[in-house]
């Protein structure tokens, strides 16, 4: 069907472009408003009071997961998308750490017993056991259109049916893009990206045509979201170097603790007694020497005669 691709005149568009970041505190976010106080029991409002609570916990280099979503299920990166993603990380560099890939059959066995569990807490169930500090979770959304033209009268000949480009098609894509922590849900980041392509082609097989423009604007789309994608990387990391260096900062020094001192033993002051009664000299206790016993002043009675 690709092959058709070849009678198309077709002008790829690439716009709406937006990335977000987000590096604020939930400590901060909820002292700021006293008034907001965890409610009892498993309310909506308990929910959300939990929500807020979620810190940024990312460090860089770090491991970053991409996962894949389509029909609403974890699904495997195609090839094409696979591409532009290496390219990503390669030119990112290991100052930002490494990529991988949530298998979606290690998050089926993660999270195996776990019905009422959605995509996204199968993903960060899977990222767990991957190991990953946080992971990108990204979705296309893609469609196509098939319509006449000024040239539609053609298709009313065999000829003209295979032959003139009477069919006006057109393929769109959205790709959007969020970076979640992986350990609290933390939200560090969105970004979207469109693709949009558009052709002539014959009336015969133009459906298949169509289908197959709106494929390749999912590439273009993902192509152009890696851009937004490392726009908004290179951001967060920025924001959170700069909220690391304001912490250190506003972290008061600790003072230069003594090393502590071996304990002497007792009468060490004055010198270790001996088992001779005899102290030790200070002098020689290093070299391991002993002052002599003392001698009499006495001296032995001469004999008598």
């Amino acid at each position: 069907m690709r092959a058709q691709l070849g009678l198309i005149l077709a002008a790829t568009l690439l716009a709406g472009c937006t990335s977000t970041v987000q590096t604020t505190s939930g400590a901060g976010y909820l002292a700021a408003r006293p008034e907001f106080q965890p409610p009892a029991g498993n309310s909506v409002e308990r929910a959300v009071y939990d929500a807020a609570k979620a810190e940024p916990a990312l460090r860089f280099p770090a491991r970053l997961g991409l996962a894949r979503i389509q029909g609403g299920r974890l699904s495997a990166i195609p090839p094409e998308e696979g591409d532009k993603w290496l390219a990503l990380a390669k030119d990112l560099g290991t100052i930002y750490g490494e990529f991988v890939p949530i298998s979606p059959l290690v998050a089926d066995m993660a999270s195996s017993g776990r019905a009422n569990d959605t995509v996204v807490d199968k993903i960060r169930i899977g990222a767990a056991r991957q190991h990953v500090d946080a992971v990108l979770v990204y979705e296309v959304v893609r469609s196509d259109k098939d319509r006449g033209s000024v040239l539609s009268v053609a298709d009313l000949t065999i000829i003209g049916s295979f032959l003139i480009p009477s069919r006006s098609i057109e393929g769109q894509a959205t790709a959007t893009a969020i970076l979640l922590d992986v350990r609290n849900g933390y939200p560090y980041g969105t970004a979207t990206s469109t693709a949009q392509q558009t052709g002539f082609v014959p009336n015969s097989g133009s459906g298949a045509a169509a289908r197959d423009l709106a494929e390749q604007a999912s590439v273009d789309a993902v192509g152009k979201l890696t851009t937004d994608v490392k726009q908004m990387v290179a951001r967060l990391k920025s924001e959170l170097d700069t909220r690391e260096l304001q912490r250190l900062r506003a972290t008061p020094a600790a003072a230069p603790s003594r090393r502590a001192q071996p304990a002497r033993p007792a009468g060490a002051a004055h010198g270790a007694k001996l088992g001779d009664g005899h102290p030790r000299s200070p002098a020689l206790s290093g070299g391991g020497g002993t002052v002599p016993p003392a001698t009499s002043d006495k001296r032995p009675a001469a004999p008598s005669r």
